[in-house]
């Protein structure tokens, strides 16, 4: 193979070069292998991976105007060869050699290293033949360029430029992302900044730009460790997409396998250590496939998951992917070689690392996006929250307006999630929770009456979760047949939503109780709480649903000003206390009496109880109310035992609420009353009913015997319409039963009632305790329950509640009998 060199500032040597493959590795002189027979078909074979030297052999013929010899510079563009020789021979006659691999250089003090050159001169007609000795594990020898002077010094400021230019884009870059970093730490960008340095020093070494900075030993050794460079870079992009891609969240799948590379990767590195280059390719481009189908397919589901910054780890895969491919294609002569051709990896490696820059503030971007916009959802959930309903949802309501012709307002009430609770914990609650949610949602995504509400970043919701487990959903109605259609609606809804959850062997029903309101030309204010004055009219009036109206709204009122005027008779002490006889069905004679509470309003009357102890319930107000009544009571009783006189072991009866058995001040707010007007426990009796015990049964049994244990005697209030009768029976051992006045009405006439009380009966004779019928209206009834052994009875028959100072004069100033 002959090279003419002549005038031209640049000869570039793409063809194969003559070859001899010392597949013996024998130990010649170059004189030796000068005269042996080379043939380009080998070539092919030097340029594998291979532990063989390789021999290359071509001439050059100068053709020069002049007299003068003419300067040459031969330049291999290759910078990781371990070893290099190049023999320059005049005929047989060896005139120059250089060692120019990396474990044969040797640099004077002053010589500057700008790459595998060697220098030689030649004038006109001369003819020197070029004897190369190559040995590496992988790259080939070409490509290779013979220069003039001019030429191979306008090379040299080119890439001294070009160098620098690209140090500096990498330092730039990477002080960018260290003061992002130090502003805003992240793991992301740790590992970003980790791949960003390997990169840096993987192609100091490729490309030799490393000898402008680098320690001769380091730079050598990163570069006869290239292959561990690049098990590094792919552990450190691993881990970089792991973080980046918030993996866990995004892309659970590949999550799991994350450990997997990571330990492979290291593996490899280490291996690639003590392992020859050209024993570790097949294995590394194997997992270098499997790693980019990997890490693109993990961007690709990160992306389809709503993470918008994966785009751009996409598009920097597809520069990389593109850049290597254009890299090897010049190395195996697919491409023509240029300088730009050459490095091809490199540039598209910078765009990489720029794309990743940027992927990485956009990764703020939407991190900042994301939690605003979790600021209107529901924790755990896809639905919004009550933020969005207070300052979002008002933004969309004229586009509502404008999209649908008869909008409707629904809040649920959702019940059964308490229980969930108490029989499986909170974690489960939120997993239930999520997925009833999930699937009245999916359910509504498919319904064309289903109001879609736009969040802030371009997702859409059904549904908006309120407090006290409640949810609220828009829909849409036909203007004709609206309330047929809503019907209709709401028993779809219902039929969803309302589902049995079993876990464990353990069941919780989940009903709904709902509330709807027109949108109309109302606000979204206005509109909420009319569909809340609908549902809590549900709940009153016990139905399944509700549409708002203005009556609604009265009866709100009206239970609202009854509340506040409750308050100020509380405190103004406007409450009264009547009394009920209690009557010896045996003797006929009064023996005891109930304390039943009265509230004589100024503009409504007499209110009864059943309207405003609910009210007081629901307020705290409760405990206020029996400690008024214990008070006033205990006042009375204290008065009337010295003065009037009282029956031989005559009692009150006082009832106690389940929210004042929970109350932790009643014993000893009842104890300091009773040292307070000096009179003994033994005058009352303290009713309870069974679901007093339902909240906290432990509690209830500890205050029942902290009463009992202070005199009081126990009477258990509608008994047999509780949950558990013999229970409680065994665990308070009361002195008393009530029998409940449903199962006395018209019991005379009701077999099945004339059962359950002799079996109540029974019972608490079986336990020392007495029996109180309750509701005696008449006599048939008053002698069935004589019939059945009861022993004392209360009602109409006798006497209705009545005032304090009445029940004296008629049954304490005179004898006390029942008798007109």
């Amino acid at each position: 193979m002959e090279v003419v060199l002549d005038d031209q500032t640049r000869i570039q040597l793409r063809q194969p070069l003559p070859t001899i493959i010392n597949l013996n590795n024998e130990q010649h002189p170059p004189e030796y292998w000068l005269k042996q027979p080379f043939s380009v078909d080998a070539f092919v074979s030097s340029t594998q991976p291979s532990p063989h030297t390789s021999w290359h052999k071509f001439t050059v013929q100068g053709q020069f105007d002049g007299p003068y010899s003419q300067k040459r510079i031969i330049d291999i563009e290759s910078h990781i060869l371990r070893h290099l020789h190049i023999y320059i021979f005049d005929g047989n006659k060896l005139i120059r050699h250089k060692k120019l691999g990396l474990l044969d250089r040797t640099l004077g003090p002053l010589e500057d290293f700008t790459g595998n050159q060697l220098e030689f001169y030649l004038h006109d007609n001369q003819q020197l033949t070029i004897l190369i000795e190559k040995q590496n594990d992988g790259p080939a020898i070409l490509p290779m360029s013979i220069y003039d002077e001019d030429g191979f010094n306008k090379l040299v400021r080119f890439q001294d430029t070009f160098w620098a230019s690209i140090i500096s884009v990498l330092i730039a870059m990477a002080i960018y992302n260290v003061l992002v970093y130090a502003m805003h730490p992240s793991s992301a960008y740790l590992w970003y900044l980790a791949f960003h340095s390997v990169a840096f020093c993987y192609f100091s070494a490729l490309n030799g730009f490393g000898n402008l900075f680098w320690p001769q030993s380091i730079h050598i050794w990163l570069a006869q460790n290239i292959m561990f460079l690049n098990f590094i870079l792919i552990f450190f992009v691993v881990n970089f997409a792991n973080a980046f891609l918030e993996s866990k969240t995004n892309t659970p799948w590949h999550y799991t396998f994350i450990p997997h590379f990571r330990a492979i990767t290291a593996a490899g590195a280490f291996f690639s250590l003590i392992i020859a280059e050209y024993n570790m390719i097949p294995f590394f481009i194997i997992f270098q496939i499997a790693a980019t189908i990997y890490g693109i397919s993990m961007g690709i589901v990160a992306l389809r998951n709503g993470f918008t910054p994966a785009k751009y780890f996409l598009l920097s895969w597809i520069f990389t992917l593109a850049g290597g491919a254009v890299g090897m294609a010049t190395v195996i002569d697919a491409m023509p070689i240029n300088f730009f051709t050459l490095h091809g990896f490199l540039f598209g490696t910078l765009i990489e690392l720029f794309l990743l820059s940027i992927a990485l503030a956009s990764r703020m971007k939407h991190m900042e996006d994301s939690l605003l916009n979790q600021l209107y959802y529901y924790p755990d959930t896809r639905i919004a929250n009550l933020n969005y309903l207070k300052y979002k949802l008002p933004e969309h309501i004229d586009d509502i307006k404008s999209q649908y012709s008869n909008p409707v307002f629904i809040i649920a009430d959702i019940q059964g999630f308490r229980e969930v609770v108490g029989l499986y914990g909170p974690n489960v609650l939120t997993d239930l929770y999520q997925k009833h949610t999930d699937r009245i949602t999916q359910y509504l995504s498919h319904k064309s009456w289903a109001i879609p509400l736009p969040m802030p970043f371009g997702d859409t919701v059904f549904i908006m979760a309120l407090p006290a487990e409640q949810i609220l959903l828009l829909i849409d109605l036909p203007t004709l047949n609206a309330n047929e259609s809503l019907t209709s609606i709401i028993d779809e809804i219902s039929e969803v939503a309302e589902k049995t959850y079993t876990n464990k062997q353990k069941t919780s029903q989940i009903k709904f109780t709902l509330g709807c309101a027109y949108l109309a030309d109302n606000d979204v204010q206005e509109t909420f709480r009319q569909a809340q004055v609908a549902l809590l009219s549900c709940v009153k009036i016990k139905k399944k649903w509700l549409l708002y109206d203005a009556k609604q709204d009265q009866a709100i009122s009206q239970r609202i000003s009854i509340l506040n005027d409750l308050q100020v008779a509380l405190k103004d002490n406007n409450l009264d206390i009547y009394i009920q006889p209690q009557i010896d069905i045996k003797t006929d004679e009064v023996y005891a009496g109930e304390i039943l509470l009265r509230w004589n309003h100024l503009q409504h009357g007499s209110i009864s109880p059943a309207r405003f102890i609910p009210l007081a319930e629901q307020s705290g107000l409760v405990f206020q109310i029996t400690q008024l009544v214990i008070t006033k009571t205990f006042s009375w009783i204290s008065q009337i035992k010295d003065h009037a006189g009282l029956p031989e072991n005559f009692t009150v009866s006082i009832n106690l609420s389940a929210l004042d058995i929970a109350e932790p001040n009643l014993v000893s707010f009842i104890q300091a009353t009773l040292q307070q007007f000096k009179i003994e426990a033994t005058y009352f009796i303290l009713e309870v009913t069974e679901s007093a015990a339902m909240e906290n049964i432990e509690l209830f049994v500890e205050t029942i015997n902290q009463l009992k244990a202070m005199g009081f005697r126990i009477s258990i209030d509608d008994f047999g319409t509780g949950y558990s009768s013999m229970m409680y029976l065994k665990n308070i051992d009361p002195d008393e039963i009530k029998v409940d006045m449903l199962f006395v009405r018209d019991i005379h006439l009701n077999e099945k009632n004339q059962h359950i009380v002799q079996t109540i009966v029974q019972l608490a004779h079986q336990n020392n305790a007495i029996i109180v019928a309750e509701g005696v209206e008449n006599e048939n009834e008053l002698n069935c329950i004589s019939s059945l052994s009861c022993d004392f009875a209360q009602g109409y028959f006798w006497c209705p509640a009545i005032p304090l100072d009445v029940f004296e004069q008629q049954y304490l100033r005179t004898p006390p009998s029942t008798k007109p």
